[in-house]
């Protein structure tokens, strides 16, 4: 298979390298001291599942389209961009996988690419850029998922599913992909707004009754704003996302966090934000991630490490 990954950091580079690992021939698109040493000593990822060292590894150039599978894993933030440089890479039998967080990558890629050929992805990894060229996996949890709304069999997938299955990668088509996805943002929506707001790893935020208390207000929100959208997650959704946090080391932060110490751009928008936005269109009130997101949406485009708010 011949395959694209357009962001080659923690996520696209930790999936990118097995594919390659599998025998996939893989395009890497990176930028700047990234992208040069990439080109130079290839793409290294460092991982308690095995390392691996793709090395000669192909940087995206023009020219390279159309590909079987592009597998979209840049930021939300920088997706609308993205997604509009697509064009030159995928072809009429082309799989456009979506792994950003939140519930609404596959509407914003699929305004630049035909709506048929993106699939929503939901990527479950602690990594990140730990140096140009450098991949650093956190732990053993390394899972992805992908798959179309409706259910019908994609050979590209299918295809994809093969590939990481060669290399032990718990890589699998969802059947049920809209339940994923949304499984996921019913829990990080609440979790990347509580630890980002309150400055605070989940551990403080478990043992803080009111922070706690928001939280559970958070998830139960969200969990309204998806049945709202015709997704149902079940009578005990919220007990489950409640007993999962429950069992989170105690000093693990969310990405939202780190990226708020360090100054950085925050997804804000595309999470709790989305709640906010997308229950206003359902009609529906989310109070407590309201406050919430006026808390973070003054940082949302980055401000310097340590600043208050």
């Amino acid at each position: 298979m011949r395959i694209a990954v357009i962001g080659t950091g923690g996520v696209g580079g930790y999936f990118g390298a097995r594919l390659a690992q599998a025998g996939c021939e893989v395009h890497f698109a990176a930028r700047g001291g990234h992208a040069a040493a990439i080109r130079e000593r290839g793409l290294s990822v460092r991982s308690p599942l095995g390392d691996v060292h793709v090395h000669p590894a192909r940087l995206l150039e023009p020219g390279a389209g159309p590909f079987d599978v592009v597998l979209v894993a840049v930021k939300l933030y920088d997706l609308g961009e993205a997604a509009r440089g697509l064009a030159p890479w995928v072809g009429q039998q082309t799989a456009v996988v979506t792994l950003q967080n939140g519930v609404e990558a596959t509407q914003v890629v699929a305004r630049f690419v035909p709506p048929a050929q993106v699939f929503p992805g939901v990527a479950a990894i602690s990594s990140w850029i730990a140096a140009p060229g450098v991949i650093e996996h956190g732990n053993r949890l390394a899972r992805i998922r992908f798959g179309a709304p409706d259910g019908r069999p994609v050979p590209q997938l299918a295809g994809l599913e093969e590939a990481f299955r060669r290399v032990g990668v718990d890589g699998a088509v969802d059947p049920d992909i809209t339940a994923a996805l949304w499984r996921k943002f019913v829990f990080l929506a609440p979790f990347s707004a509580v630890t980002a707001a309150a400055r605070a790893r989940i551990g403080a935020v478990r043992a803080d009754p009111r922070l706690w208390a928001d939280f559970r207000a958070m998830v139960g929100e969200a969990l309204a704003l998806a049945r709202a959208r015709g997704v149902d997650l079940g009578p005990e959704a919220l007990e489950r996302v409640l007993a999962f946090t429950a069992e989170l080391p105690a000093d693990m932060p969310s990405s939202m966090l780190v990226d708020l110490e360090r100054g950085r751009r925050l997804e804000v928008d595309g999470l709790v934000g989305a709640v906010v936005r997308l229950a206003r269109e359902a009609g529906i009130e989310v109070p407590v991630s309201a406050r919430y997101h006026a808390r973070l949406a003054p940082f949302a485009a980055g401000a310097p490490a340590g600043a208050g708010g």
